[in-house]
C-alpha cells in the first residue's frame, strides 16, 4: 500500500488549522455560522500559503450537517462528523467539482460546467454544490466571458471558488464579481511551528534551529517546507543533525557566507579571493552561497540600524553580528548589499568571477567622481579644466534708470597675417618643417583660439561636430536659482552628455528644462513628455547625468524629474515671424498666441 506524502497526510482538517492566515479564515468561519456565504470568492497569493486547502475547507464547513440552516449549534466549523464531512475528508465527496484552469481553459470546457450547475447536489435540498477552479487566470478570454453572466447570477446552490497566484491577470469584471481574500506569506515562526507540531507526531527528531533552516529556504511556502522536512527524512532519517540538514538543503553554511561578508566589510580582498575559491574548489552551488551572504548582510544592516532583533536572532547571534560590523560605515554595508546583490551568475553558475567583482566593489574605497572623471579621459589629452563656479553665477540686474553701457573703441592691433579657420586646423597636426615648406618663409600667425574672431571659432567648433554651437537655450526657461544660471548649466550638461553618448544627449533635447538647484537637488521639468522623463530616470542614465552634473558645480548633485508645461516661445523669436518682417515688410502689433 503506497505511503501517503507528509504535506497530503497533514493537511488542515479545520479553519483553526490553518496557519499564518488568521483574519483571513477568522472571515470566513464568521460567514458559514451566520450563513451569510458568498456565491463567489477569489483566493490570491502565492504559492503554498494554503488556497486550495481553505477553498476544500470552505466547501466541507457549508456542506457540514451542523451548520445546516436547522442547526442551533453552529460555530463555523466543519464537525469532520458527519457523512458529509468524512466525504470530503476522503476526496470522495461529489459536491465539490475541482478543476485546473491551466489544462481546461477553453470556452468548451466552461460550457460543460455551466450546463452542469444546473443540477441540484447530491447531499439534498440544503446541500451546496462547490465548483473550485484553481489557476483561474489561465482562462482564455472567451471563456472568461462564458464563465461572466454565470457566475454574477449563479443558481442558489451553487458556489464558486476561484484561486489563482496570479491575480493581476484577471479580468477586472471577473474580479467585481467575487469576494476576494489575499494570502500572504506564511511567517517564518508559523512555518517552524507547524513543521515541529508533524515532526512531533512523526516522531521525527530535528534541532529548532534546523527546523528554521527549512523555513527560511521555504521562502513563506508551508507545502515547500513540508516537502523539504520530508525529503531530508528520507535522506538521513528521523535523526538528523543541523548539519545533515544544511547538507540536505545544500547549504554551504553560516560560517564561510558570514566570513566573506565581514571580509568584504573590513576591506580584507585576499581573503575573501581564498574564501570564494574554497566555495568553488568544494564542487558546492555559488548561487545559493550568493544568497547567503546577502542574507547576511542584511541581517548585519538590521542589527546595525537598531532594529528590535529579540524576536528574530539570539543575543550571542546579535553580539557575533554587532563585532562583524564594528567600525563599518552604514553606506559601506548598502553597497555591499548592492554589489552581492546584483551579482548575476545566471550565465555561468559556476564561476565565481561576479562574487569576486562584488567583493572587490565592495572592499576597496569608491572612487571621488573628479578622479574617476580624470583618470577616464586619454593620457595625452590634457584634462580640461573645471568650468568656474562663477559661470553659472547669475548675471546682475541693472538698475531701473542707469544708462546703458557703451563699448570703448579699441586701439588698432599690430596688422597680423591671419589664416583661415580650416587652414588653423590643418597645421595644428603638421611640424614646424612641414609647416614652413607648405606657406615659404614668411609664414602667417596663427592666434589662439582665445582670440580669434567669435565667427571662426563658432564655424570651427560646429565643423568638428561639437556640441556647444549646436546647443541653444529654450526662451523662457532656466532662470537662475541659488547663484546658479540653470539654463548654461543645462548646456553644458548636454554638452557633456554627448561625449558620453548621442542618445544621453536627445533626451535633454529641448524636451525639458533646468528649474532648480536647491539642497544638492537638480528639478528637471519635462514638458509633458513622459518618453523622455522615463528615458531620463532608468537608473544606469541617471548615474551619468548625476556625475556630470556634480563635475559642473563641483558638488553631489541628485536629479529629481518632474512633468512641467512647456513655456510659450515669444512671436518675435518665431522663424516665420522674423522672415515676414525681414522680407516682406511686417510689423508685430500684438501677441496672443505661440507660433
Amino acid at each position: 500500500m503506497p505511503t501517503e506524502v507528509l504535506y497530503r497526510k497533514w493537511r488542515p482538517q479545520r479553519f483553526s488549522d490553518v496557519s499564518g492566515q488568521e483574519l483571513l479564515t477568522r472571515t470566513l468561519v464568521n460567514a458559514v455560522a451566520s450563513r451569510k456565504v458568498s456565491h463567489a470568492y477569489l483566493f490570491s497569493g502565492p504559492r503554498g500559503t494554503g488556497k486550495t486547502t481553505t477553498a476544500r475547507l470552505l466547501a466541507k464547513a457549508i456542506n457540514c450537517e451542523m451548520n445546516a440552516p436547522g442547526a442551533t449549534a453552529s460555530d463555523g466549523e466543519p464537525c469532520s462528523e458527519c457523512a458529509s464531512c468524512r466525504s470530503f475528508g476522503t476526496g470522495s465527496a461529489l459536491d465539490l467539482i475541482e478543476m485546473d484552469g491551466a489544462s481546461n481553459r477553453g470556452i468548451d470546457d466552461i460550457r460543460k460546467l455551466r450546463e452542469q450547475t444546473n443540477y441540484m447536489a447530491m447531499g439534498g435540498a440544503e446541500a451546496h454544490k462547490v465548483y473550485l477552479i484553481d489557476e483561474v487566470h489561465m482562462l482564455t478570454e472567451a471563456a472568461f466571458n462564458a464563465l461572466l453572466k454565470t457566475l454574477e447570477e449563479p443558481p442558489a446552490h451553487v458556489v464558486f471558488i476561484l484561486a489563482t497566484t496570479d491575480a493581476h491577470k484577471m479580468p477586472a469584471t471577473i474580479v467585481s464579481r467575487c469576494q476576494r481574500h489575499e494570502f500572504k506569506r506564511i511567517p517564518l515562526s508559523a512555518i517552524v511551528d507547524r513543521l515541529a507540531f508533524i515532526a512531533g507526531e512523526e516522531s521525527i527528531r530535528i534541532p529548532r534551529e534546523g527546523m528554521e533552516l527549512i523555513a527560511r529556504e521555504a521562502t513563506g511556502s508551508l507545502r515547500d517546507a513540508i516537502n523539504l522536512l520530508e525529503q531530508i527524512c528520507d535522506s538521513f532519517g528521523k535523526d538528523a543533525s543541523i548539519e545533515a540538514v544544511r547538507e540536505g538543503l545544500g547549504l554551504v553554511g553560516d560560517e564561510r557566507a558570514a566570513a566573506l561578508a565581514v571580509q568584504a566589510l573590513h576591506g580584507d580582498l585576499a581573503a575573501g579571493i581564498e574564501t570564494i575559491g574554497a566555495v568553488r574548489d568544494d564542487g558546492l552551488d555559488l548561487r545559493q552561497f550568493q544568497k547567503e551572504v546577502v542574507l547576511r548582510l542584511r541581517e548585519m544592516l538590521i542589527v546595525q540600524s537598531g532594529a528590535d532583533t529579540d524576536k528574530a536572532w539570539t543575543p550571542e547571534q546579535v553580539a557575533t553580528m554587532r563585532q562583524g560590523i564594528e567600525g563599518v560605515p552604514t553606506a559601506t554595508l548598502v553597497r555591499a548589499l548592492r554589489a552581492f546583490g546584483q551579482a548575476d551568475l545566471r550565465v555561468d553558475p559556476l564561476s565565481p568571477l561576479p562574487l569576486e567583482l562584488a567583493l572587490a566593489d565592495t572592499a576597496m574605497p569608491p572612487v571621488p567622481v573628479e578622479a574617476a572623471a580624470a583618470t577616464s579621459r586619454p593620457a595625452a589629452a590634457p584634462a580640461r579644466p573645471q568650468a568656474p563656479q562663477q559661470r553659472y553665477a547669475a548675471p546682475p540686474h541693472p538698475a531701473a534708470n542707469a544708462p546703458a553701457p557703451t563699448r570703448q573703441p579699441e586701439p588698432p592691433a599690430a596688422p597680423a597675417e591671419r589664416v583661415p579657420a580650416s587652414m588653423s586646423r590643418v597645421l595644428s597636426n603638421q611640424s614646424a618643417e612641414d609647416i614652413a615648406a607648405m606657406v615659404g618663409s614668411k609664414a602667417p600667425v596663427i592666434p589662439p583660439a582665445s582670440e580669434q574672431p567669435a565667427e571662426e571659432a563658432v564655424a570651427v567648433t560646429a565643423e568638428n561636430g561639437g556640441v556647444h554651437a549646436a546647443i541653444e537655450p529654450l526662451p523662457g526657461v532656466g532662470t537662475a536659482t541659488g547663484g546658479v544660471d540653470l539654463a548654461a548649466l543645462l548646456l553644458d550638461l548636454r554638452a557633456r552628455a554627448r561625449e558620453r553618448s548621442v542618445k544621453l544627449d536627445a533626451l535633454l533635447n529641448g524636451s525639458c528644462a533646468a528649474l532648480s538647484w536647491q539642497d544638492g537637488v537638480l528639478t528637471l521639468g519635462f514638458f509633458e513628455d513622459k518618453f523622455h522623463k522615463k528615458g531620463v530616470e532608468e537608473a544606469q542614465n541617471k548615474r551619468v547625468y548625476e556625475e556630470l552634473a556634480s563635475q559642473i558645480l563641483g558638488a553631489p548633485v541628485s536629479i529629481r524629474c518632474i512633468i512641467a508645461p512647456r513655456p510659450a516661445r515669444p512671436l518675435a523669436t518665431s522663424p516665420l515671424v522674423q522672415h515676414a518682417v525681414q522680407n516682406l515688410g511686417a510689423k508685430i502689433v500684438g501677441e496672443d498666441q505661440e507660433l
